[in-house]
């Protein structure tokens, strides 16, 4: 049997940590070919309907190349299908390299979809040694919803006996071969008990791209109901991301949500007028195949009960339509127990964080790192914490000699502690013994890890490396080619209660990681999403996309968030702001003045340049470009071109409480700037308290002053705050100092004083 490496065994394990959402997601971009694009480019003709989707191996989950070792061993990558899609035909492009060594004819890459043979790609004399193209057709009628690409090496380099694990028995397979496959769509009934299908459907891997449909100018309150059903297609989207396009009085020509109330609707759909909040499936008056989810209310108090009802799964989703009576809400959550965090304060299971059993196991000549998520809320604090221990426990094959195996804890790539696996029965501590486990060839230990603080963020991913190589048992004899196993103990555990929260702010890496401050409380009730009195099309979008954004870190509906137009901003003081503006001097802005870090303007960008000029932002902007210093401490950039920003800052409504600004000079810059935070590799430079994005490039500044939130106990925020001022802590040393010498000296005269008066 062949050693199986799952590669990307959890996609959602691979694809969130690479960011540090951190950060949401850069979810494959797959690329899509309809009929008459094909007929375009030259490509095959296709049915009417058909499309073509392409993707690199690495998109479905091959960070790296594919790397085969010995005479047998298999890596798997996961595929699926959507529900509302069947595949025509499929085909995979590969890139390989064989090993010059191979003998030909013998040695091969076997192509499997869900364990069945479909292709094999033969070493020749021709193709060993460099790297080498092959197009293997897959026949379609072994795909599932739910398949598995299984790649096969088998590989030889003499006909005599062979040690299995030769080091010239190896191939590549490059992560950037493709799978091209033809889909054809397929018209579902309209029945809400599909959903959340096919408006979120968790077979396809691809970032979430669901339209929302307003009417030509719609209300504020018709954007909180959108809210909150972005907030928990976000919440499905997870790892994925997720994008909500508007469409204003026109139907996209795919799947989309619809918002409407017997006043404000969109035209192009013929709705009928309700009396109580409803919810219903429809088809695309174009193309049946294509759905709509229509979320309808008698007015907008309605319209956000079912939409509310939706949500919290309180409507009896079947068949076609569907009427809300009522709608029981939850209690308001408590602090940090969003579903994708661990819960500070308590020792959280290893079991509790993995996604099954088998995540936390790995089996095979080449043992694969069994990996671990850990999300923690962003504003922990580990100035000078000794760190987070761990009780680790686990379980593996033992090595036949002491110093043949190890095991290799890492945190964020970061080695925190290696450790050898012992044979069998050999002790690991004076009081601590690795023991035979149960009848299965296998040993038990169990060993305290503390890692350091400083590798702790709001996302880490904790490594769990075994390395139990094989041994060569001599010439032409057996050797054990299903390799060796290990597993970490689901009772495992890590130690979260000691950590703290307070925080420095703002911090605008702490929203592009996790939607900190906003995501504190899970439900968003202490969220305030602000808009224009009058919004445009691109300020509801990114509205949407940024909520959707909090859905996914915190894994819930924002039930509880609150809209307000921004003449109504004051009404929110003590909630934390999420605002939304765009071009000249928008309100409340342009009220708040020079409290801001930086001011957006059409053909000027004005910053606070008490702490530090904005020197590198120059080359930002094409054209000329016109920089000045005032006497008042404002630098000017002007320039030509849309152009985004963050912001954040303390609230000027009331002390301690955050503000986040999604501005942009026009509107159409909006959506952009709140797309880069689904971009690993662009999220990953949002910090500080303002980020300007401009196409592809993002910057960060440290502008304005800090403000702190949370609570310490009294003596570690009395250290802190010493810390900070070393002068006083200088000052306060000295005082003490002469105090205790000042005591010393008293009690020194009394005994003095005592001694001369029993002499006397």
């Amino acid at each position: 049997m062949g050693a199986a490496t799952r590669v990307g065994k959890s996609l959602l394990s691979a694809v969130l940590m690479t960011t540090m959402l951190g950060q949401t997601i850069a979810a494959p971009a797959i690329t899509t070919q309809t009929a008459a694009s094909a007929a375009v480019t030259g490509d095959a003709p296709l049915a009417a309907g058909q499309r073509i989707q392409r993707f690199s191996l690495r998109e479905l989950g091959a960070s790296r190349p594919l790397e085969f070792r010995g005479v047998d061993h298999s890596m798997y990558l996961p595929l699926s299908v959507r529900l509302d899609e069947t595949i025509v035909s499929a085909k995979l492009k590969l890139g390989y390299t064989f090993s010059p060594a191979l003998l030909p004819d013998l040695s091969q890459i076997k192509l499997m979809v869900n364990d069945e043979a479909l292709g094999t790609v033969l070493a020749t004399k021709d193709n060993r040694g460099t790297p080498q193209r092959a197009e293997v057709s897959l026949d379609p009628r072994y795909f599932t919803e739910f398949s598995k690409l299984r790649l096969q090496f088998i590989g030889h380099y003499t006909m005599d006996c062979e040690f299995p694990f030769h080091s010239s028995l190896w191939a590549n397979v490059s992560n950037e071969s493709t799978l091209e496959v033809v889909t054809r769509p397929l018209t579902l009934s309209n029945d809400l008990s599909l959903l959340p299908a096919p408006f979120f459907d968790a077979r396809d891997s691809r970032r979430l791209v669901l339209p929302f449909v307003f009417s030509a100018k719609p209300a504020v309150t018709t954007v909180q109901s959108a809210a909150v059903l972005a907030s928990w297609f976000g919440s499905l989207a997870s790892y994925r991301g997720a994008q909500f396009p508007v469409s204003t009085d026109k139907l996209p020509k795919q799947h989309a949500v619809v918002l409407a109330t017997n006043e404000d609707r969109p035209a192009g759909l013929k709705l009928p007028n309700v009396e109580v909040p409803t919810i219903s499936v429809v088809q695309h008056p174009e193309d049946p195949a294509v759905k709509l989810l229509v979320v309808m209310g008698r007015d907008a108090a309605q319209l956000q009960t079912a939409a509310d009802a939706l949500v919290l799964g309180q409507a009896l989703l079947t068949g076609e339509r569907v009427q809300v009576q009522s709608v029981k809400y939850p209690q308001r959550r408590a602090a940090y127990d969003a579903p994708t965090m661990a819960k500070t304060g308590s020792v959280v299971k290893l079991g509790e964080l993995a996604g099954g059993p088998d995540d936390l196991q790995t089996r095979g000549v080449q043992l694969q790192p069994v990996t671990v998520n850990l999300r923690l809320p962003a504003d922990i604090f580990t100035w000078e914490s000794k760190g987070m221990p761990i009780d680790l426990r686990y379980r593996y094959t033992p090595p036949r000699e002491l110093g043949m195996g190890s095991l290799s804890v890492q945190v964020n790539n970061q080695l925190v502690e290696s450790m050898l696996l012992r044979p069998a029965g050999a002790a690991a501590h004076a009081d601590r013994l690795v023991v035979p486990f149960l009848d299965n060839n296998t040993a038990v230990a169990r060993q305290n890890v503390t890692v350091p603080a400083f590798h702790l963020g709001a996302l880490n991913r904790l490594d769990f490396r075994f390395d139990i190589p094989p041994t060569e048992e001599g010439k032409c004899r057996t050797t054990w080619l299903s390799g060796s196993q290990a597993a970490i103990d689901p009772d495992s555990s890590i130690d979260l209660t000691k950590l703290e929260h307070y925080a420095a702010l703002p911090n605008l890496g702490f929203y592009a990681s996790s939607g900190f401050p906003f995501t504190k409380f899970a439900d968003l009730a202490e969220t305030a999403l602000i808009l224009p009195d009058a919004p445009q099309r691109e300020e509801i979008e990114a509205a949407l996309t940024s909520v959707g954004q909090l859905g996914a870190a915190t894994g819930l509906a924002g039930t509880k968030l609150t809209v307000l137009p921004a003449s109504r901003v004051r009404e929110a003081s003590d909630k934390d702001l999420l605002m939304i503006a765009s071009g000249a001097s928008p309100a409340p802005l342009a009220a708040w003045g020079e409290t801001l870090p930086a001011r957006l303007e059409q053909a000027q960008r004005g910053s606070s340049a008490l702490h530090r000029v904005v020197d590198a932002s120059v080359e930002w902007f094409t054209g000329a470009v016109e920089r000045t210093l005032p006497r008042d401490g404002w630098a000017t950039l002007k320039a030509q071109g849309p152009l985004g920003a963050l912001i954040g800052f303390e609230s000027p409504l009331a002390s301690g409480r955050s503000v986040v600004v999604i501005n942009g000079t026009e509107a159409s810059a909006l959506p952009a700037t709140v797309n880069a935070l689904l971009d690993s590799s662009k999220a990953f430079h949002v910090h500080g308290d303002l980020t300007l994005v401009r196409g592809e490039t993002v910057e960060a500044f440290r502008i304005g002053d800090v403000y702190h939130v949370g609570h310490l106990s009294w003596w570690r925020w009395l250290w802190f705050q010493l810390h900070n001022h070393p002068l006083v802590l200088a000052l306060l040393g000295l005082l003490v100092g002469v105090i205790v010498a000042l005591l010393l000296y008293g009690v020194l005269r009394s005994i003095a004083a005592r001694r001369l008066a029993v002499r006397g």
